[in-house]
């Protein structure tokens, strides 16, 4: 699987305090993205999915983790590594956020039906559709852009996410692998 960089403690993508993935490989490419160094897939980015699970595993042992979100890039273009990846998230937490490109009508098209299933299956909440730089409200603390939606796989945590949701947006600047990264939605005219 390609994976970009994984940060802990996160507090600006989703409730609580968060572990988050970055992976590797975008075509959607849209205008504004936040994170365009994402959309060449890289070879040097290759790491075995169990091999990534124990790197996390070790990172988090004795740490509280409410929660994991997993951006990209778009995760579903390595959707069978992705359900790997899932799997052994859920001994650490049984809130997975996943952000992606893909509508949910796309993704239900794209990705073969067992391996859906699967990733509907460890997936409590969902962020579906591509980034629309001219639809980005400066509103939403989980959407970047109107056209997207908040789904909800698991109902159980959506009075959690709302309550996040209206707190706003926030951001994180983090340094990592010797650059500043910022984290979170951004607002139009900050990206």
């Amino acid at each position: 699987m390609q994976i970009d960089r994984l940060l802990y403690p996160i507090t600006s993508l989703g409730p609580g305090r968060r572990l988050v993935i970055w992976t590797v490989g975008c075509d959607r490419r849209c205008v504004g993205c936040a994170n365009p160094e994402l959309w060449a897939w890289n070879a040097d980015k290759n790491i075995d999915v169990n091999d990534f699970i124990r790197q996390i595993e070790s990172t988090t042992n004795g740490q509280s983790v409410d929660g994991v979100t997993i951006t990209g890039g778009d995760p579903l273009l390595q959707a069978d590594e992705l359900c790997i990846l899932l799997q052994g998230l859920r001994s650490i937490t049984n809130d997975i956020l996943l952000f992606t490109g893909y509508t949910l009508n796309e993704a239900e098209t794209a990705i073969p039906v067992r391996t859906w299933a699967l990733i509907k299956q460890y997936v409590s909440v969902l962020i579906d559709g591509p980034y629309i730089e001219a639809m980005n409200d400066n509103t939403c603390a989980l959407r970047g852009s109107a056209n997207q939606n908040v789904i909800f796989f698991d109902e159980s945590k959506r009075a959690l996410y709302n309550e996040y949701t209206n707190k706003g947006r926030e951001i994180q600047n983090v340094f990592y692998n010797n650059r500043m990264i910022s984290v979170g939605i951004h607002n139009r005219e900050h990206i």
